[in-house]
């Protein structure tokens, strides 16, 4: 019962705004407002509710009009970037770092694909002021059904360990942005960018485990888009089909299913968003070397950080590290 709640809120305050902008036809707005409604979402039922969508509702729209605005200039989008990754970080200090994943992830998608807006105002303030009403649907949605919304006890991490966790995202997605942007890397970069955030944790011991499920849950959920692609090649069917596939990964994330199902059924949806213009086969070999790619990359830094870990373990007596 409590799972079909949050599906059909998921649907009702994540995808409306996208749903409401596509049937006027203002297509250009319905990947900010899809990315910005889950990402919203998300952190509501994930964090403390109504209030971190209200908390985050105006850091997170003015970073994405920085995002769009900064999109063409590899350094300034980095910088973008590693800010927002930082105060995600930031966030584990009250337990709130899960909670806040989809929003660099968001930006990294935004940037990734940046929306080009007609009108007098400039594309970045339009993207800012879409996601801004977008975060607080979301809110208001969240605050009006808050009697069936649980969020979950969150633990605050160590500062000390809160600090290097931070500042290390921060590092990583900065420079993956700059690569993304400066080698026109596309939605393959922000695919990028999804696994850095999602492998590294605070606790490396977690981020290996994510490691090892992301790659597994890529793999199955590359052959499940292929399967798919076999039979399916109209654009629209396509689209749906990725949507039912997100819901559902959405929903395996709230209900605490291990990692690789969210990583099983997030590939598909993503790739069979991106196939509507080309073939299914292409768009899911280039995400998964994507993936691979960020995997890669992540496990070379926390090997590196293996000793610092240890040490914050000795320090706190923590039982992970």
């Amino acid at each position: 019962k409590s799972i079909v709640t949050s599906v059909l809120l998921m649907v009702i305050a994540g995808f409306a705004p996208a749903v409401v902008m596509a049937a006027m036809g203002w297509t250009t707005a319905v990947n900010v407002a899809m990315l910005g409604g889950l990402a919203t979402f998300l952190a509501c039922t994930m964090g403390r509710g109504w209030h971190t969508g209200l908390v985050i509702s105006v850091p997170f729209s003015i970073l994405t009009a920085l995002t769009v605005g900064a999109a063409p200039y590899a350094l300034v989008a980095a910088v973008v970037l590693a800010v927002a990754a930082f105060l995600r970080g930031y966030g584990a200090k009250a337990g709130l770092h899960n909670a806040l994943i989809m929003t660099v992830i968001a930006l990294g998608f935004v940037l990734a694909d940046p929306p080009k807006f007609a009108g007098p105002l400039p594309s970045a303030i339009i993207a800012g002021m879409v996601m801004l009403a977008t975060t607080l649907w979301v809110t208001l949605i969240v605050f009006l059904a808050k009697k069936w919304v649980h969020p979950p006890k969150l633990a605050a991490i160590d500062p000390d360990r809160v600090i290097w966790f931070s500042s290390v995202l921060a590092i990583m997605v900065g420079v993956a942005t700059w690569f993304v942007v400066d080698l026109n890397l596309g939605h393959g970069g922000g695919w990028i960018i999804l696994t850095i955030v999602v492998v590294y944790q605070p606790y490396l011991g977690d981020g290996f485990k994510k490691a090892g499920g992301r790659a597994i849950g890529t793999v199955i959920g590359f052959m499940i888009a292929i399967i798919v692609g076999v039979f399916v090649t109209n654009g629209p069917i396509l689209y749906v089909l990725g949507t039912v596939c997100l819901v559902v990964a959405m929903a395996v994330m709230m209900i605490g299913k291990p990692y690789w199902w969210f990583a099983t059924f997030i590939t598909p949806a993503i790739v069979l968003y991106n196939s509507a213009g080309s073939t299914v086969t292409k768009v899911a070999i280039e995400r998964v070397e994507a993936t691979f790619v960020g995997i890669a990359g992540t496990l070379v830094v926390m090997l590196i950080l293996l000793p610092l870990a240890k040490h914050f373990q000795r320090k706190t007596g923590a039982s992970e590290y």
